[in-house]
């Protein structure tokens, strides 16, 4: 694990202007941390920053070292804000930009962990920006565009990695990975086309959904003395079955809630063979990589991002 550097205060680093309280919450804050007390010495460090007796370098140190004990707590978020504080302090502070690239691997790293891999991948190409020689950032954001389908973005970023730490064997596993998944998706994009649905003959056009019914009314007619009203009805509700979802009995059905591209294989760099616009209804039979193989009613295979879905049984 990457360490977070505290920043250890001695008199020759503050002005005299710092008064004694604030420089003892600091020295105490320092010492409850050293001995793995770190709500309390988030305490020290607070009641040092609300003191009032500190000067801009040691109002820095506090904010840096508030931030250490807040990641060891698990509370990246703001153990982010007081890096980001402690640069605005001390924009030449080396220690504060080196913890913040590093609480920002480590809180992208648990943003992915929660399928956040939008917010992931922008805390893992600041810390990149931060600290653009250090290959655990690449090697991180390649994983998480691994796990969101971005297999081409993932091969740039592992040679990146690769050129920074050639002989790291964590990078090697990824780049095993990602070959692994490319041949899956190459696969998965040549079981598509062969499976693609063959097109009408000319002229043919596909039976709509009120032809279904009306056949289906001459084949089973309303029983002996039902009303046309009743019929009527009966009718109207068959439409709204023969609509709700496709015919075929293969998959679950789901629902796009938003206008989206339908890709021939798991992930963006796959291309769009249709838009699905929101409300169509589609049938999942298979899931990879985060991305959900559908059916459409017409037979047409795609895939579709798990989160622009949902079940037809939800709320849409």
């Amino acid at each position: 694990m990457r360490a977070i550097v505290l920043a250890m205060l001695f008199l020759s680093w503050v002005t005299v202007t710092a008064l004694a309280g604030g420089l003892d919450d600091i020295r105490n804050g320092n010492a409850a941390y050293r001995e793995g007390r770190y709500e309390q010495a988030v305490e020290f460090f607070t009641s040092a920053i609300v003191s009032g007796e500190l000067d801009v370098e040691a109002l820095a140190i506090a904010y840096n070292n508030r931030g250490v004990a807040y990641d060891q707590l698990g509370d990246y978020d703001r153990a982010v804000a007081d890096y980001q504080e402690a640069l605005s302090l001390k924009p030449d502070d080396a220690m504060a930009r080196r913890n913040l690239r590093v609480v920002l691997v480590r809180r992208g790293v648990a943003l992915a962990n929660t399928g956040e891999y939008q917010r992931a991948l922008t805390d893992l190409s600041r810390a990149i920006e931060l600290g653009p020689d250090k290959a655990i950032a690449w090697l991180r954001r390649a994983q998480v565009r691994m796990e969101s389908g971005d297999l081409e973005g993932a091969a740039a970023d592992l040679v990146e990695a690769r050129r920074l730490a050639p002989e790291d064997e964590e990078i090697a596993r990824a780049e095993e990975r990602l070959a692994r998944l490319g041949e899956a998706a190459r696969k998965a994009a040549v079981q598509l086309t062969t499976e693609e649905a063959p097109a009408p003959a000319a002229g043919a056009e596909p039976e709509t959904a009120e032809e279904k019914v009306a056949g289906a009314s001459e084949s089973a007619p309303a029983s002996a003395g039902e009303a046309p009203k009743a019929a009527k009805a009966r009718a109207t509700e068959a439409t709204r079955e023969t609509a709700a979802a496709p015919e075929t009995g293969e998959g679950e059905p789901y629902r796009a809630i938003a206008n989206v591209n339908v890709r021939s294989g798991p992930g963006n760099s796959y291309p769009a063979r249709r838009v699905a616009t929101k409300g169509t209804v589609v049938r999942v039979v298979g899931e990879k990589l985060g991305w959900k193989e559908v059916i459409f009613d017409d037979g047409a295979r795609g895939f579709i991002y798990r989160k622009w879905l949902e079940p037809v049984g939800d709320a849409g």
